[in-house]
């Protein structure tokens, strides 16, 4: 490979070990074989997230059964009348969910919404156990010990038992923190029903969201719906794109053209050298839509032979309740968040610069992937970039110093709970993907590791979480460690580096970008991390983050 420069060997390599890894040097039953399971597993794939997709569950609630709901959860909820009464349906879809096992305040509702979510789709368990026997099958004909064995075999961290190893520790260390948690959130429900004079039975896992609000929110006197009002997100959008361009150079300039949906906007990206690239905003649920927050490659940069580049464009997605009769779109702190963080692929697929599409962007070490998206986190926990995004959709006043100081004065509650949620679904991902057996039953471990590693308690009723958890099924199999190993080398960035320099210095930012986000997957991504840290990673930044110091 003489005359080759980096990027071009590294191509060769990386094509050669792909055919490798495909059977190119089986012998013929062995490479036909390997066919068929890649055939199976793309249908059993596609099914399973069409499932979730174009699942239809629906519940019916009086309104006095939804009562804690904001009068903007029910503009677009159509009402029925059952036996005489008039109910409200609602879609068991994430964001309906989400916002009634957080402010419903009858246990019954929450419940009935927890039960319906975790056991929709249930003929994806079927398909679920396919996928894992068919990735178990294909590792062992290519020789690797398991599925994970080989899905790691090219990642920074490529051993599992490397991965168990990180993810024990790290139990070891969660654990009592959320048992501690838990504690104080079973003693906030069993005086919250001694006030109201109903039977305190015991904490269960549909109580976790509502009282994890309600302790942040007596704990730091925080109004949640306040808050809401001081993030309306086209002002958000507006304002991160200000950001953006004061420490990154990166200009959004929105553009009429013809697109998916009428809420959809695309937007032409520009900094001080010229165009950047293409990306797409699909913010708001509709029916049938893609259920969580991602972003899609529309089209990866390259270099063409005749020197010119393609530019990137990227979608951005997320399901956030449309405004709806004049009320609002407003986004609650966990929703900037999950803004904030898609946002972070965005900017990284948009700053790459790279001669092939296969290393554009964030197509790096899928243990890497995360971390750009989980640093940019980082942003929405600094008082003054709180105060250059927040401001209050009516009376466009910036939000309150004492406000700001309050969200972030909440972030270490029940921070044990929400890592060993984590933790949880990593363990449960490489134990099914690592088990020496051809055939492990991915749902008894899954209702298993729920018990004894997440501490969940449903109560005795039988659920099927598995059914829906599509990050082990496409994309992340084996690989769910992710975001812990990405929040780690994250934390660690952002405190090195814009701790001592500060979060609006521009000089930094934009060595991380030319640095981190511009080469992508063309490089050892952990040279650029230890070239941009100027020390190898170290994780007592993270510790210290979730309250483990």
């Amino acid at each position: 490979m003489d005359g080759l420069c980096s990027e071009d060997k590294l191509l060769v390599e990386r094509m050669v070990n792909g055919y490798c890894r495909s059977g190119l040097l089986l012998g013929e039953d062995k490479r036909n074989r390997l066919c068929d399971i890649e055939s199976q597993l793309a249908k059993t794939v596609a099914e399973f997230t069409a499932n979730i997709s174009n699942d239809a569950s629906k519940l019916l609630f009086t309104r006095n059964e939804l009562s804690g709901l904001p009068a903007t959860f029910f503009a677009d909820k159509p009402l029925v009348t059952t036996n005489g009464v008039e109910k409200y349906v609602i879609c068991v879809t994430k964001p309906n969910s989400m916002l009634v096992l957080r402010l419903a305040t009858l246990e019954e509702t929450r419940k009935a919404m927890y039960v319906a979510l975790f056991t929709k789709c249930p003929n994806n368990i079927e398909l679920l156990q396919q996928a894992v026997d068919l990735r178990q099958e294909k590792a062992k004909i290519l020789g690797f010990k398991s599925h994970a064995s080989y899905t790691l075999d090219d990642l920074s961290m490529n051993n599992p038992d490397m991965v168990l190893d990180m993810l024990n520790t790290l139990r070891t260390q969660l654990t009592p923190m959320a048992r501690r948690e838990l504690a104080q959130l079973r003693a906030i429900k069993q005086a919250d029903c001694e006030s109201k004079g109903l039977e305190f039975t015991d904490f269960y896992d549909w109580d976790l969201a509502y009282y994890k609000r309600t302790k942040t929110e007596c704990t730091h006197n925080i109004d949640s719906t306040l808050i809401k009002s001081y993030f309306h997100v086209p002002d958000v959008v507006c304002r991160l794109f200000a950001l953006f361009e004061e420490i990154m150079q990166l200009r959004f300039c929105k553009v009429d053209a013809s697109v998916w949906h009428p809420l959809v906007e695309l937007y032409e990206v520009w900094d001080t050298n010229g165009f950047v690239g293409h990306c797409y905003l699909d913010l708001y649920a509709r029916p049938r839509k893609y259920a969580n927050g991602a972003t899609f490659h529309i089209r990866s940069g390259f270099t063409r032979k005749t020197g010119a580049r393609e530019y990137p464009a990227v979608a951005l997605v997320t399901n956030f309740v449309q405004p709806t009769n004049g009320e609002p779109a407003l986004l609650s702190h966990a929703n900037l968040k999950t803004l904030v963080h898609e946002m972070g692929h965005v900017l990284h697929n948009l700053c790459s610069v790279t001669k092939w599409s296969m290393f554009h962007g964030t197509r790096v070490c899928r243990d890497f992937v995360e971390c750009p998206s989980q640093m940019l986190e980082n942003i929405i926990w600094t008082p003054s970039v709180l105060q250059k995004l927040g401001v209050h959709y009516q009376t466009k006043q910036p939000i309150p110093l004492c406000i700001v100081d309050a969200i972030i004065a909440a972030k270490p509650q029940v921070a044990g709970v929400f890592y060993l949620q984590k933790l949880f679904y990593a363990v449960y991902d490489i134990s099914i993907y690592h088990s020496p057996s051809l055939h492990v039953d991915a749902s008894l471990v899954y209702n298993t590791l729920e018990k004894n590693v997440a501490l969940c308690n449903t109560g005795g009723i039988e659920t099927i979480g598995a059914a829906t958890t599509r990050q082990v099924v496409r994309g992340y199999d084996s690989k769910c460690f992710v975001y812990l190993w990405g929040q780690a080398l994250a934390a660690d960035m952002f405190s090195t580096r814009f701790g001592r320099d500060g979060v609006f210095n521009q000089q930094t930012w934009m060595e991380y970008r030319n640095v981190i986000l511009r080469p992508g997957g063309s490089t050892d991504i952990m040279n650029c991390v230890h070239q941009f840290l100027g020390r190898k990673p170290q994780y007592n930044a993270f510790f210290t983050q979730i309250g483990l110091d």
